[in-house]
């Protein structure tokens, strides 16, 4: 059944009553000279009253990794437009804006792999085992005074569930006059796309640490080394976010519709911001870590694909037996334009913890983000939220 026909089907009703394998790769110290990975000692410069190293060069973590992504969607369109009276039922006619918020939300996704290190590398092998099936990618760099993380991630979405909102005017037959005052309707309910959406976010981010002699960032995400006494610093770093939403398929035409005839948008987000890391040691191996940064946009970009459709014309063709048939074949989509925008400019946040529990050769750690970006394109706006759990065991060798 097709998106429009089960909004129909719902009008009248309330009128009347990502297994693919992922892979990691850690490279802490990438840019850091090539001297160092074979340098016996990898705090060299700081102090050793707050920062140890590890006399076991070697680690091997099993990990395991918990992540979800939101996408949400508002456009407003006028309603008659598209439910004029004329098709479907010929007993209600649309009024005003008609809202549509699709929320597209993946399975929580499980992912286990091993991960091995030798004092400033390391490398990491994971595979999904239950969830979205997609593809994801990470690099990431951690040095005594920076931290450098790039993430890719490719999936698909094909049933969003969908809030309706509108006002229509009813009538009891075609002959009949209509109702005086419009009738105030809403709907929500879970409408698969006939194509699925593709959805490819990069997000990156990087900080300099200032407090590099007494904090050390990687005893809290990668336990090379020791934070024995607690310290913060307070960090200024770069964020970047670009994101592509596609759903430009012709068996989507009717979605296209209801979307303002954009088919495609893609954001791009550059942002600058200084913070705040802190790494608490309440007590002999344990360490508790967080960091804050705000940030604000210095580039704030959306560029959409708008698109012309017959699916009003295929749909009026089969007002009459819409119900029991797909015809979604019948859909044609043109590219009509493509446009770019400058957004106003945006406060985003980066956030994060980390919870860490030190023996001397093994460790256990848990750490976590949570990523929030919005964009906007005339009548349609929206947002992506995206967070992920690392959780390991390892030992030291």
């Amino acid at each position: 059944m097709k998106f429009k026909q089960i909004v129909v089907s719902f009008c009248l009703l309330m009128v009347s009553a990502p297994v693919m394998a992922q892979v990691e790769v850690d490279t802490n110290s990438l840019f850091a000279k090539a001297k160092l990975l074979v340098d016996k000692n990898v705090v060299h410069g700081v102090d050793t009253n707050y920062i140890k190293a590890s006399e076991y060069p070697w680690q091997v973590s099993v990990r395991t990794k918990v992540t979800q992504t939101e996408l949400q969607i508002h456009s407003s369109i006028d309603g008659e437009s598209i439910y004029d009276g004329e098709f479907f039922d010929p007993t209600f006619k649309a009024t005003g804006n008609l809202d549509t918020d699709p929320r597209f939300r993946t399975d929580v996704s499980t992912s286990l792999g091993v991960k091995v290190g030798y004092k400033g590398i390391s490398a990491s092998y994971s595979f999904n085992v239950s969830g979205l099936k997609g593809r994801n990618l990470t690099l990431r760099s951690v040095g005594n005074w920076y931290s450098l993380n790039l993430r890719w991630h490719k999936f698909k979405m094909d049933t969003p569930t969908t809030h309706f909102a509108g006002q229509m005017y009813v009538r009891d037959d075609k002959d009949s006059p209509w109702s005086e005052e419009a009738l105030p309707w809403s709907f929500t309910g879970d409408i698969p796309l006939d194509a699925a959406m593709r959805i490819n976010t990069l997000m990156f981010d990087g900080f300099y640490i200032f407090n590099s002699k007494r904090f050390s960032y990687a005893a809290a995400y990668n336990q090379k080394t020791y934070q024995v006494r607690s310290a913060g610093s307070f960090i200024a770093g770069l964020t970047a976010y670009y994101a592509d939403f596609n759903y430009r398929n012709s068996r989507n035409a009717d979605f296209i519709l209801m979307m303002d005839d954009i088919s495609r948008l893609r954001q791009y987000q550059v942002s600058i911001g200084a913070g705040y890391a802190y790494n608490f040691v309440p007590a002999k191996g344990w360490l508790i870590s967080a960091m804050f940064m705000p940030t604000i946009s210095l580039l704030n970009r959306t560029k959409v694909n708008l698109c012309t459709t017959n699916a009003k014309e295929v749909d009026q063709r089969h007002a009459d037996d819409w119900a029991d048939l797909d015809y979604a074949d019948e859909y044609e989509v043109l590219s009509q334009s493509s446009h770019s925008r400058n957004n106003r400019v945006a406060l985003n946040t980066a956030a994060r913890l980390s919870i860490t529990y030190n023996w001397d050769r093994y460790f256990i750690n848990a750490n976590g983000q949570f990523n929030n970006y919005n964009f906007k394109h005339r009548a349609m706006h929206g947002h992506l939220n995206d967070w992920y759990i690392h959780a390991s065991f390892g030992v030291r060798l």
